[in-house]
């Protein structure tokens, strides 16, 4: 009911509806920024607002894409939901070679 009223509302105010937003963000995203990014999958552990030990869990030929995917994880803020957690997380970090 809420959605309807909204959809009514943008359409009557001359905005583009929701979904279309949606769609132009889901095409946005699956286009890459960089055509010749690696993809580096990488296994961490969560421990004080930062991921440590991580290590590469698919292959990737070039060890300098690896590490470069390694320290872009260190600089990620953990949420503090997840800090001191100790949990283990997978995270993809896309490197340009």
């Amino acid at each position: 009911m809420l959605a309807a009223a909204v959809l009514a509302l943008s359409l009557s105010q001359g905005l583009p509806a929701p979904s279309a937003r949606l769609d132009r963000l889901a095409r946005a995203e699956s286009a890459p920024a960089n055509p010749q990014a690696v993809s580096v999958l990488l296994d961490c552990q969560v421990a004080a607002r930062a991921l440590t030990d991580c290590k590469a869990v698919n292959e990737v030929a070039d060890a300098q894409v690896v590490a470069e995917a390694i320290r872009l994880a260190a600089a990620v803020a953990v949420p503090d939901a997840l800090a001191d957690s100790g949990a283990r997380i997978r995270i993809r970090m896309n490197v340009a070679p």
